[in-house]
């Protein structure tokens, strides 16, 4: 069965949490709808150019948003008949080929540093790039920018909601479970089953299932299918002659650690300005991409 949603109309944000004593912490609510976030935080933390600033950034990207908004998903579809469906939205189809493969396909960076807008008040910068974290875990330079586009239109309609499943997410898991575990075909999903190996033929052409950390084995009918990254992966397939048939897809990759990006608010002493930051550093991770 489908989780049962329930809407809620924002969520708390707390600025340097575990300062409260230094005066530093700030908490405070986002609130949906249209104007709540305008004339609440944005404008008691940003100011009257801040809040200006958002309205002429979300009037900048609404061409984004427009065909996302106007045109259904069931009318976008592969084939030499993709078209077809499409010609009852030729407005927002049009306004997003004015747009440029560019723009609707690259990041939000035109539109914070420019050409096409630039954000300047540091406070809304800051608000950005904690919202963009949330949606990719990057800053919002580097984050979608039909995405961005899309959230920030959302976010601020009437009647705007956040539907969260009622017993939390791992409600989610449950149903895309049940639905690759029904019918007839004997689907299992196999949770929390570290990945060992992926197994091969002895001469290293043909996969053949999967040995995993417990040591049970899987065997495969078809194939494997893998979202390890590359790195990961060489270390997977334990059979020298398999990795030299798969070299020339398979080649030596340089493990490139991912940026932890986090946000930090707070005021500057005497001259009691608003300063907002968004800082990347080096983050070391465990070996991804292992898990069944």
């Amino acid at each position: 069965a489908l989780p049962i949603l329930r809407p809620y109309d924002g969520w708390g944000m707390i600025e340097n949490p575990g300062k409260a004593a230094e005066g530093k912490e700030r908490k405070w609510k986002v609130e949906l709808g249209e104007d709540v976030f305008e004339d609440g935080p944005l404008l008691e933390f940003g100011g009257v150019d801040a809040r200006k600033e958002f309205d002429a950034l979300r009037r900048a990207t609404k061409e984004l948003v427009s065909g996302a908004v106007s045109i259904p998903a069931m009318a976008m579809r592969p084939g030499d008949s993709a078209l077809i469906p499409l010609l009852r939205y030729l407005p927002a189809l049009f306004g997003l080929i004015k747009q440029g493969e560019k723009i609707t396909q690259g990041t939000f960076e035109p539109y914070m540093n420019g050409p096409l807008f630039v954000v300047r008040d540091p406070w809304l910068r800051n608000w950005l790039d904690a919202l963009a974290f949330s949606l990719s875990g990057l800053p919002a330079s580097r984050t979608s920018a039909a995405a961005m586009a899309y959230v920030l239109y959302d976010m601020h309609r009437p009647g705007a909601a956040l539907d969260y499943p009622r017993g939390g997410l791992g409600k989610v898991v449950d149903a895309l479970v049940a639905g690759v575990e029904q019918g007839t075909l004997g689907s299992k999903v196999n949770l929390r089953s570290q990945v060992e190996s992926i197994d091969t033929t002895e001469d290293g052409v043909q996969i053949v299932g999967l040995t995993l950390k417990s040591g049970k084995k899987i065997r495969a009918k078809r194939g494997v299918i893998c979202n390890a990254p590359v790195w990961s992966l060489r270390g997977l397939i334990k059979n020298e002659k398999a990795l030299k048939v798969l070299n020339n897809s398979i080649l030596p990759s340089k493990k490139v650690e991912p940026r932890q990006s986090w946000s930090d608010w707070n005021k500057d002493g005497a001259a009691g300005k608003r300063r907002s930051s968004i800082r990347l550093d080096r983050a070391s991770t465990d070996k991804v991409g292992e898990n069944a």
